[in-house]
C-alpha cells in the first residue's frame, strides 16, 4: 500500500546512437572470420541460441528463433545463471534483455512484496507470463504505487529460479495467439526437463557501499540462498524433476537525514530533536522466500502422454511506512514516547498447479491441460498504533487478506496439412474456458475503528485496515477460441495469420487477430513485420480492490488519508467514476534479421503500440471542498478519493537491436553480445473531469499535471546491454555494462526548473558494471564469485534544498532502474551430479 508518492521522467534518446553502438561493438570484435570453435562442456555454441526451436511466436513446431517473423529472445540456463546474483529473477531478466526492466519500489508496504517486470515501456501486466507454454495467473494485490499504479502484475518473482532451463521473451502483440495481457509481449519460462541428475547450490551475497548522504560505509542486505533439483526417469523417455530454492534477504537502510521541520505535523521540540538523524526507511525489504516445483512426463499406451508441473512460493516480507513524530496527533506517547515508524507485514502464498495429456488423433495432435493458479497475500502491521484509541490501542494489526484464483480447462490441436503450396500449413485450433474469484477480506476491528480520543486520527497509522462493509466478494467466467495458421508460401515467404474470439462474463466480447510475415533476401538476410490488435479486459482484482492509506497531499506539503475506491464504490461514483471499460490496443512491428556467419547475427525491430482506454489510478482527488464534502456525507475519516478509471489514450514507438557474435580467444570460447532498447511513450489523450466531478469542485482534475508528468515518463527510453562472456575447460568469465539513458523527474523544490509546466529535476544517465569469475573445483564442483554494480554507481542525488528529498528519507532518485543499494558482491557453490 503507498505511503507517499514519487514521480518518474525520462527523456528520449536519439535513434542514431543505436547504430553508433552496434557499430563500435562490431569494431572492437578481433575478426569476425573467426574460426567457429566446438562447444564447451558448459554451454553449447552460442549460433546455437539463434538457431533453438522456441515454443513462443508460432505453433509450427521447427520455427527457430531466427527464421521466426516476429522478434524472440532466447536465454539458456549459463546465462539465467549468470544473471541471478541476488535470487530475484525480476532483476535477472532485467539484466538480460534491454526492453525489459524491474522497478524497484521503497518503502510502499505491498509493493515492497510484489513486484512486476515491464516490457517495452509498457505496464506490468500488459506483459503475459507463461510456464511451459500455460497462462501464469496474476497476483492478488493491486499496485497502488508505482508509477503504473492501478495495475496487477504476475509476481514473476513467486516462480522458483532454480526452476528454469530457458526463458524465452517475445517482443510483439500477441493477444490473438494467447490471450489477454499479451499487449506487450510474452514472457515464457521453461522448466528443467532432463530425465537424470541433478543439482545443488549454495550462494551468499551482500551489499557494500560507500553511502553518501550519511557518510557511512554500509554492509547490509545479507542474502542467503540455496536450492536443489533431481531427476528421476519414467518408463522409457519419461521424467520426474523436483527440486525447490530457499532466499532469505537482510534489509537495506537507503534514508538519508531527516527533516522534522517540515515531516512533523507542528514541529514539537521533542520532533525538532530528531533532526539530523535517520529516521526514515528506503531499500528493499526484509524478506523470506521458499519455493518447491515439480515438471514431470510420463508415457501412457498408445502413444499418450501424461504431464504435470507446478510451483509454490511461500514469502515473508517486511515493508516500511514513514515515520511518525513524537509530537505529531498520529502517535500516542505513553506508547511511543520518541515516535515510531510502523512496519508492514507481508505474507504470501502462491500455488500454480498444470496437469494435461498430449496425444495424436485422426492426423491431429492433441493437448488436453487442467490449471489452478492462486495468490494469497496476508496484510499485518507491527510497531503502530491507532491513535484515536489513544494507550489502549494495540500495537500489532491485522490490516486485510486478499485472495485470487484462476482455474482453466483448455483444449489445444495442431497439425501440418498439405495444400499444394510446396510446404505445409500448419494449423492450430483452441479452446479456453476460465473461472476467476477474487475475495478480500477486513482487518481487525482495531484495525480501522474510531475510537473516543476524537482529535486523532481513526484507524491504525500505515492502514487502517479494510472495513467488513468494504470487503469484496467476486467472480467471473472466459470463453475463448482460436485459431492460427502459419505456411511457407514460397521458399522465402512465410505467412502466418491468427484470430481470437473471446467472451468474459462481466465485460462482453471481443475479436482479435494478428497477421506476420517474414520475407528471405537471402539464406542469411530477411525482412518480417507483424500487424495486430489486443484486447485486455479489466483484471477481477482491479474491479474489486480498495484500500486507504496516509499519504502526500497533492502539493507535498503533509499527509492525508486517502481511499483507493473501485470504480462501481458509490462514493467513487459520487467522484465521476464511471464502469471499467476494457483496454483495446494495435502492435505494428517491423524488422529484419542478418547472420553474416553462422557465429554472428544482428536483428533490428521497430515497434508502435496505440493502448486505448487505458486503465490507471486517479490522482489523489483533494481539495478543501472535497474535504468538506466527505466530512457533510460522514466520511470525515479520509480527505481524498482516487479510484481507477479509463483516462488514457496512449502511444509507445520505440527500437531494438540486439547484435551476437562467438570466436574463438584464448584456448576457450568468447561470446559477446550488444543488445539496445530506445522506447518513448506519447500521451494522445487524456480524460480530465466530469459533471460529478465539478459538483464538488470544478478546479479539480483527475490526474494532476504532476500526475501526467510521471505517467509520460514512468520507463527509461534508453537502455544499453554489453556484455562478453569467456568460457574454457575450467575457467569462465562474465562481464556486462549496461546503461540506463538520462531521466526526468518532477520534484517538490519549487526552485527547481519548469518542465511542461511541472518542477521537474534532470539526472543523466548511470552505467552498471558485473563481473562473474567461475572456476571448476572438480568435474562436478563449480565456485563462482562476482559482483554487481562493482563501481558502486547510485542515481544522481535528488536536489537538496526546499525539502525535495521527502524530508530526507530519500535522497537518490530511486526511479532509475539501477536501484538505491550500491554494489552486491556474492559467492556460489553449484555441485551437480
Amino acid at each position: 500500500m503507498p505511503q507517499h508518492s514519487r514521480p518518474h521522467a525520462l527523456p528520449p534518446l536519439p535513434l542514431r546512437r543505436s547504430v553508433l553502438a552496434c557499430a563500435l561493438l562490431l569494431a572492437a570484435q578481433p575478426g569476425l572470420h573467426a574460426q567457429q570453435t566446438q562447444p564447451t562442456q558448459q554451454q553449447p555454441a552460442a549460433d546455437a541460441a539463434i538457431d533453438q526451436v522456441t515454443v513462443v511466436g508460432s505453433r509450427a513446431r521447427n520455427r527457430t528463433v531466427y527464421d521466426s517473423a516476429v522478434p524472440i529472445d532466447r536465454f539458456g540456463a549459463r546465462e539465467v545463471e549468470n544473471a541471478l546474483a541476488s535470487g530475484e529473477l525480476g532483476a535477472a531478466l532485467q539484466n538480460l534483455a534491454p526492453s525489459i526492466n524491474f522497478p524497484r519500489i521503497e518503502s510502499s508496504g505491498a509493493s515492497d512484496s510484489v513486484r512486476g517486470v515491464q516490457l517495452r515501456g509498457l505496464a506490468p501486466d500488459q506483459v503475459l507470463v507463461l510456464i511451459n507454454g500455460k497462462r501464469r495467473h496474476a497476483s492478488a494485490v493491486l499496485d497502488t504505487e508505482s508509477s503504473f499504479a492501478g495495475t496487477v502484475p504476475v509476481d514473476i518473482n513467486a516462480i522458483p529460479p532454480g526452476a528454469i532451463d530457458h526463458i524465452e521473451i517475445l517482443r510483439d502483440g500477441a493477444g490473438a495467439q494467447y490471450g489477454s495481457d499479451a499487449v506487450a509481449g510474452v514472457i515464457n519460462i521453461v522448466l528443467k526437463n532432463a530425465r537424470s541428475g541433478g543439482s545443488a547450490s549454495l550462494g551468499y551475497g551482500a551489499n557494500h557501499t560507500d553511502f553518501k548522504p550519511t557518510n557511512e560505509t554500509k554492509t547490509d542486505g545479507q542474502t542467503k540462498t540455496a536450492s536443489a533439483d533431481y531427476g528421476v526417469p519414467l518408463g522409457d523417455a519419461g521424467f520426474l524433476r523436483f527440486g525447490f530454492d530457499t532466499r532469505s534477504r537482510a534489509p537495506t537502510q537507503r534514508a538519508g537525514f531527516s527533516d522534522a521541520g517540515w515531516t512533523s505535523w507542528n514541529s514539537t521540540p521533542a520532533d525538532l530533536a530528531l533532526d539530523g538523524k535517520v529516521v526514515f526507511k528506503s531499500g528493499d525489504s526484509h524478506q523470506n522466500n521458499n519455493y518447491l516445483f515439480y515438471n514431470a512426463l510420463l508415457p501412457l499406451a498408445d502413444g499418450v502422454d501424461a504431464y504435470s508441473f507446478a510451483t509454490v512460493n511461500q514469502r515473508k516480507s517486511d515493508g516500511s511506512a514513514y515515520f511518525r513524530y513524537p509530537g505529531d496527533p498520529s502517535n500516542v506517547p505513553a506508547l511511543y514516547p520518541a515516535g515510531y515508524r510502523p512496519v508492514t507485514k507481508g505474507d504470501m502464498s502462491d500455488v500454480s498447479v498444470v496437469a494435461g495429456a498430449r496425444f495424436t488423433r485422426a492426423g491431429w495432435n492433441w493437448d488436453l491441460s487442467a490449471r489452478h493458479g492462486a495468490n494469497l497475500f496476508r496484510y499485518d502491521l507491527d510497531h503502530s498504533a491507532n491513535a484515536s484509541l489513544g494507550a489502549q490501542s494495540p500495537t500489532s494489526f491485522h490490516l486485510a487478506d486478499f485472495d485470487f484464483r484462476q482455474n482453466a480447462l483448455n483444449a489445444d490441436l495442431t497439425r501440418e496439412l498439405d495444400l499444394g503450396l510446396g510446404a505445409p500449413l500448419n494449423l492450430a485450433l483452441g479452446a479456453e474456458v476460465m473461472h476467476e474469484t477474487y475475495r478480500s477480506s477486513p482487518g481487525d476491528a482495531a484495525s480501522y475503528a474510531a475510537g473516543p480520543v476524537t482529535d486523532a486520527p481513526p484507524g491504525a497509522q500505515a492502514g487502517p485496515g479494510l472495513r467488513p462493509q468494504d470487503a469484496f466478494d467476486g467472480g467471473r467466467s472466459i470463453r475463448s477460441v482460436y485459431a492460427d495458421a502459419e505456411t511457407d508460401l514460397t521458399s522465402r515467404l512465410l505467412l502466418g495469420a491468427a484470430a481470437r474470439y473471446s467472451h468474459y462474463s462481466d465485460f462482453g466480447s471481443a475479436s482479435t487477430g494478428k497477421l506476420s510475415a517474414r520475407y528471405k533476401l537471402s539464406e542469411s538476410f530477411l525482412l518480417r513485420g507483424s500487424l495486430s490488435n489486443s484486447f485486455r479486459a479489466p483484471a477481477l482484482v482491479q474491479t474489486g480492490f480498495r484500500f486507504s492509506t496516509l499519504n502526500f497531499n497533492s502539493d507535498g506539503s503533509g499527509l492525508q488519508t486517502a481511499s483507493l475506491l473501485p470504480a462501481s464504490d458509490p462514493l467513487a461514483r459520487s467522484f465521476g467514476a464511471e464502469a471499467l471499460k476494457p483496454e483495446k490496443s494495435t502492435n505494428l512491428s517491423l524488422g529484419l534479421a542478418w547472420r553474416p556467419q553462422r557465429n554472428t547475427s544482428f536483428t533490428l525491430d521497430a515497434y508502435r503500440i496505440k493502448i486505448r482506454d487505458r486503465i490507471t489510478r486517479t490522482s489523489d482527488l483533494q481539495s478543501d471542498a472535497a474535504t468538506a464534502y466527505l466530512a457533510s456525507i460522514g466520511r470525515g475519516d479520509i480527505q481524498s478519493v482516487a479510484y481507477l478509471a479509463n483516462l488514457l489514450d496512449t502511444s509507445t514507438t520505440g527500437l531494438d537491436a540486439v547484435l551476437n557474435h562467438d570466436l574463438s580467444f584464448a584456448g576457450g570460447k568468447l561470446d559477446l553480445n550488444a543488445a539496445l532498447n530506445l522506447n518513448k511513450t506519447r500521451l494522445d489523450r487524456v480524460r480530465q473531469g466530469s459533471a460529478a466531478l465539478a459538483a464538488i469542485d470544478p478546479s479539480l482534475t483527475l490526474l494532476t499535471d504532476t500526475s501526467l508528468y510521471r505517467i509520460r515518463h514512468a520507463s527509461p527510453t534508453s537502455k544499453l546491454v554489453l556484455s562478453a562472456d569467456w568460457q574454457a575447460a575450467r575457467w569462465s568469465l562474465l562481464a556486462r555494462a549496461t546503461r540506463f539513458g538520462p531521466l526526468k523527474d518532477f520534484s517538490y523544490d519549487s526552485d527547481a526548473p519548469l518542465d511542461d509546466g511541472v518542477h521537474a529535476q534532470s539526472f543523466g544517465a548511470v552505467w552498471s558494471v558485473d563481473l562473474e569469475a567461475q572456476y571448476k573445483l572438480s568435474k562436478q564442483l563449480t565456485l563462482a564469485v562476482g559482483g554487481d554494480n562493482i563501481l558502486d554507481r547510485y542515481p544522481e542525488r535528488v536536489r537538496q534544498t526546499n525539502n525535495a528529498t521527502y524530508g530526507g528519507a530519500l535522497p537518490y532518485n530511486f526511479i532509475n532502474p539501477i536501484g538505491v543499494n550500491g554494489a552486491y558482491f556474492y559467492g556460489r557453490l553449484r555441485y551437480t551430479f
